[in-house]
């Protein structure tokens, strides 16, 4: 006689599956469509600050600067709202290296 396992499924949130389904558009090459998802993502949670950031962190890949300055200064002010100092000021260093890497280039 067989015994069937059961397999426990781990419920994921919503932004945790998008973030997987992004993951796997960019692994892909879709990262226009990756960067449609998460804006859309973040604009309907605006209080989902690991949202603004990887949305930040897509634009900033494709080149639109002040998305993605707008999208990590949104996520910074999420941060310091929610008394999270530390991931507040990496996010923070993320808009400076931005900054930094404008004044190279240009």
């Amino acid at each position: 006689m067989r015994r069937r396992h059961q397999v426990s499924q781990v419920l994921e949130s919503p932004a945790m599956a998008l973030c997987r389904r992004v993951g796997v558009m960019r692994r892909r090459g879709q990262h226009r469509r990756a960067l449609l998802m998460l804006r859309n993502a973040a604009y309907t949670d605006e209080n989902d600050a690991k949202l603004w950031t990887l949305y930040g962190a897509a634009c900033a890949r494709m080149g639109r600067r002040d998305a993605a300055r707008q999208a990590w200064g949104h996520a910074v002010w999420l941060r310091d709202r929610d008394r999270d100092p530390v991931r507040a000021d990496v996010t923070r260093g993320l808009i400076d290296g931005l900054d930094v890497s404008v004044d190279q280039t240009g």
